[in-house]
């Protein structure tokens, strides 16, 4: 509830009287709060209470005084003015009023409209009406001016008590109520503040671990850069090196223009890893430039390329590694040169990683029913299903520190690219076989229909 409720509610509270009333405690969830017990308010607690009297009769204000005193209600006081009744009302702070109606100068009835006026509309100030009117309208119009209950003179004694006792009841129950309510509202504006507070420190917390996933994707994104242009690398340092350690080499010029080109278009397909990196899942654009590729050649190329790792490195890490190759006579794919070689490198780098003790790895390729089918089988430690199935996925490695798990996304993105299929055969200790497709190019299909520059 709102501040200026609360304060009203405070006010209401002072204009009604004093705390009175007992009470008993108990909690409903995080809430302390009062819950007034009916049966343990006392007649203590009864004539505790304050009873204004309004009566220009002065011989009716002494009858009642009487009663009162004699009942142990010694908490009252009178006025025979009546025009000062709204001033004497607000100062003393009654809890009961007993109200003559037929009065000089202000009549009973204006005493109720004023009253009715001046406190919080959330107040409740019983009022007994006690007058020798005897028509029942005026004891509606009294009802209906805000009288909470009606007795006639002369009245039983009796019944007069019982009245006093009842509204007196109800008034102290009614302040226990407000109260309940003011702690309550404060209660809830305690709990909404801290939620709030919660709130704000969830959103922060949220924002810092955003903030470090970002950073997290970043650096893995980093590795990933420099998981490909390692693979790039390693033809160009794998060659350079051959060539400086063996100078006499240099004196054979067909074999040195080959390990120079070899070496040429390692680089430019690191050139080319960057702008590839966000494509692990991207369809064919427009901008895309397909041409006729002989997949064979790329094969062979690849081959090439990772001939550092498989056997130069394996051999210096006491592994033997072959690579077999078994291709058919292929028709064209349409496709990227540089991209389907990247591909291939990763999957053979991938047998090769597979393979701790040394091994096969075997590439086939073949014509079947207008597709061009490609094959590459290790005879390494194979996959569970469950590694099987996720191997695809983006950063998921089982190399630990050594491997970044983007080398087979980046794969099937390309194979998806060129509109190819992948297919997984794997066991455990029984090796692995990737198995691509490709549609064969229809006639026509490539850039001027020529083959494209491997």
């Amino acid at each position: 509830m709102k501040e200026g409720a609360v304060a009203r509610k405070l006010k209401a509270n002072a204009v009604f009287g004093p705390k009175t009333g007992a009470h008993a405690d108990f909690e409903t969830e995080d809430f302390s709060v009062t819950r007034t017990n009916v049966s343990s308010i006392t007649e203590d607690d009864l004539k505790q209470a304050r009873i204004l009297i309004i009566d220009d009769d002065v011989g009716m204000i002494c009858l009642l005084q009487n009663v009162l005193d004699r009942t142990g209600f010694a908490n009252h006081t009178s006025l025979t003015d009546s025009r000062e009744a709204i001033q004497r009302i607000l100062e003393w702070l009654p809890d009961l009023i007993l109200l003559d109606l037929n009065m000089p100068h202000v009549s009973g009835f204006d005493v109720l409209h004023e009253l009715r006026t001046n406190l919080p509309p959330n107040a409740f100030l019983p009022v007994l009406v006690v007058t020798g009117e005897s028509n029942p309208k005026t004891k509606r119009k009294s009802l209906a001016a805000g009288a909470t209950d009606f007795l006639q003179k002369p009245f039983d004694i009796s019944e007069l008590l019982m009245r006093i006792r009842n509204l007196l009841r109800t008034r102290l129950l009614h302040l226990e109520l407000q109260k309940q309510n003011i702690v309550l509202e404060q209660k809830v504006s305690e709990r909404t503040v801290e939620l709030s507070s919660a709130l704000t420190e969830l959103k922060q917390t949220q924002n810092q671990i955003v903030q470090q996933e970002r950073l997290r994707a970043f650096g893995e994104m980093a590795g990933g850069v420099v998981h490909d242009f390692n693979n790039s690398l390693v033809s160009i340092i794998g060659y350079s090196d051959l060539l400086l350690n063996n100078p006499d080499i240099l004196a054979d010029r067909s074999i040195t223009v080959g390990h120079l080109k070899t070496m040429n278009t390692a680089g430019r397909d690191a050139a080319q890893v960057v702008s590839r990196l966000r494509n692990f899942y991207r369809s064919r654009e427009s901008e895309d430039i397909f041409a006729a590729v002989d997949l064979n050649e790329v094969i062979e190329q690849s081959v090439s390329l990772t001939q550092p790792k498989w056997k130069t490195q394996a051999l210096t890490s006491r592994r033997k590694i072959e690579v077999e190759l078994d291709l058919k006579k292929l028709p064209p794919v349409s496709g990227n040169p540089a991209e389907l070689r990247e591909a291939l490198t990763n999957l053979i780098f991938n047998a090769v990683d597979a393979m701790p003790a040394g091994g096969t790895v075997t590439l086939r390729s073949r014509a079947e029913n207008n597709a061009v089918l490609f094959e590459i089988s290790d005879t390494g430690t194979g996959m569970s299903e469950d590694v099987r199935t996720r191997c695809l996925e983006p950063f998921f490695s089982t190399k630990g520190d050594k491997g970044t798990g983007l080398g087979l996304s980046m794969v099937f993105g390309i194979i998806k690219r060129h509109n190819g299929t992948l297919d997984i055969e794997s066991a455990v200790d029984r090796g692995s076989t990737f198995r691509i497709r490709f549609p064969a190019e229809s006639e026509g299909m490539a850039t001027d229909g020529a083959k494209a520059k491997s």
